[in-house]
């Protein structure tokens, strides 16, 4: 009977995941010298947490890549792999995936990183009621199972050609569980990890540090003697820090100050690629299970002139809810949504609401997450109340936010919420989002096309019919619209001079593998 999928797959870009193979590449290793200097980064987003099984900030998803070690990783070029895994096999009926790692190394706390270590932390990421937000998404690992000191088997609940890209996202950093359950909550502030730096200080919302782990063995040494982020939601503060040498990097640099980073001597701005699709969405309930409201709201917008208004060009209008670079060979594109004001209201009439009868919504942005993201909420609840509806904005810090999310679906006081999506696998992404009670599907959203169609993309593995079944599902989000799309945000990143080696994905995660700063930094 032949092999349902390869044995072994080469290094692989993700935007062409499907198609591709992973070849395990030995680098040897070079002199490794002792990390020296200090690398400071003013953010606009403040991290809530470092557990990797409740994360889903990018600040959050760069520090877990120092913190935790993992199978597999996604590197600085996008691309899934190895890390920890030396080989890697399925079995011929697809339901087994077993995979073999380097031994010898240890958490910060001493406890070893053996397989009985590694099937404990996946299964504590598959169990729902362990607090994790991604259970539902990984669930079709089924369960891990400890075989010798050195390789974790799997027993798949259901066949998963992606199952790569789910064991190289950072939601799967190997974490201590015994660490996790003497420590509850503090875990996610001060974790357990066997990566090359560990988590010194963390004074929520204001900055947090990292230091090099004194008991790490492996390819990726700590080239610096301390890391340090500082909350900044404010730009222009942010900004500040920059041009007076106070930091080194800086995150999302308005359009308005790229000219005066880049006059200064010793600091410039770079503009990488980024695959960040953000969207208002919904919680699809009362007036918003009505597809045309939902379409009303999405017409009502002028995407183009907030772009070059607010965003001063920064982004670009959706043309799908999957961002640019999301596994580019399974992603479509559609015709952007049109501005019509006049059909939207229109559409309105058509649902019941008017001037004695308007639609209310309460609408979450956060402040300092997106670019300009508290300016572009004001301007969506205007350009709605334009058109008849209610719009009220609610502008909240970002633990507030972020928690805000959390809250069970029929106990949510707000209709809709800014959130920028960015994740390397298409299966990663549209599961996750829009199958039917996974935990990050954060709009209720539920469709029996979809449900199936996401089983028929996981279980295949020929590229023409993933294509099929991917594409289909992109098309019916797009249609039934649970979410309101707005843009592509475009990266933009202050740095200066005297730090090299840095790189950021284009799903906004930093990487530190190489980062050194120069005398006088």
């Amino acid at each position: 009977m032949n092999q349902i999928f390869p044995t072994r797959r080469p290094a692989l870009s993700v935007r062409s995941f499907a198609a591709s193979v992973l070849l395990a590449t030995a680098l040897p290793l070079a002199a490794i010298a002792a990390p020296e200097g200090e690398l400071r980064i003013a953010v606009g987003a403040d991290a809530t947490t470092f557990h990797p099984h409740v994360n889903s900030l990018p600040v959050g998803n760069a520090v877990d890549g120092l913190v935790f070690q993992q199978l597999f990783r996604i590197d600085g070029e996008n691309q899934v792999v190895p890390s920890l895994a030396t080989d890697w096999s399925w079995s011929e009926d697809g339901m087994t995936f077993s995979v073999t790692f380097e031994t010898g190394h240890k958490f910060s706390n001493g406890r070893p990183v053996d397989a009985a270590a590694v099937a404990a932390s996946f299964n504590q990421l598959l169990d729902p009621d362990s607090g994790s937000i991604y259970a539902g998404l990984y669930g079709s690992l089924g369960e891990a199972v400890a075989q010798g000191e050195d390789t974790v088997v799997f027993n798949m609940a259901e066949k998963n050609g992606h199952v790569l890209m789910l064991l190289a996202n950072s939601a799967a950093g190997i974490i201590d569980t015994q660490a996790n359950a003497e420590m509850g909550a503090e875990y996610g502030r001060k974790p357990v990890g066997s990566g090359p730096y560990m988590v010194a200080e963390f004074i929520g919302g204001e900055r947090f540090s990292l230091v090099p782990n004194p008991d790490y063995t492996g390819s990726r040494p700590a080239t610096l003697e301390k890391i340090t982020f500082m909350a900044v939601p404010e730009d222009g503060s942010r900004m500040a820090l920059l041009e007076t040498g106070d930091v080194d990097i800086v995150d999302r640099v308005p359009a308005e100050s790229i000219p005066t980073i880049n006059a200064l001597d010793g600091a410039t701005v770079i503009l990488p690629d980024s695959m960040f699709s953000i969207s208002m969405e919904m919680v699809l309930r009362g007036p918003l299970t009505d597809k045309r409201v939902r379409e009303a709201l999405n017409i009502s917008l002028d995407r183009a002139g907030m772009v070059q208004g607010i965003l001063g060009g920064l982004g670009t209008p959706s043309q799908g809810q999957v961002g640019p670079g999301t596994e580019d060979a399974l992603r479509v594109t559609f015709d952007e949504k049109p501005y019509d004001p006049e059909r939207a209201k229109a559409l309105l009439a058509e649902a019941g609401y008017g001037p004695g009868n308007k639609l209310e919504l309460r609408v979450n942005c956060p402040n300092g997450r997106y670019i300009k993201d508290a300016q572009v909420c004001q301007a969506l609840t205007g350009q709605w109340q334009a058109i008849g509806i209610d719009a009220k904005a609610n502008i909240l810090d970002l633990p507030s936010w972020s928690a805000a999310h959390r809250v069970p679906l029929d106990e949510r006081t707000y209709d809709m919420s800014m959130i920028g999506r960015a994740t390397a696998g298409i299966d990663f992404t549209l599961y996750r989002l829009f199958h039917t009670g996974v935990s990050a599907n954060t709009s209720g959203f539920s469709d029996e096309r979809v449900d199936r169609l996401l089983a028929e993309g996981r279980a295949s593995t020929d590229i023409d019919a993933q294509k099929a079944d991917y594409a289909e599902i992109q098309k019916i989000i797009w249609d039934e619209m649970p979410f309101v799309f707005l843009w592509y945000q475009k990266q933009a990143i202050g740095i200066a001079d005297n730090v090299t080696g840095f790189t950021i994905r284009p799903d906004e995660t930093m990487l530190f593998d190489d980062v050194h700063v120069s005398a006088g930094g």
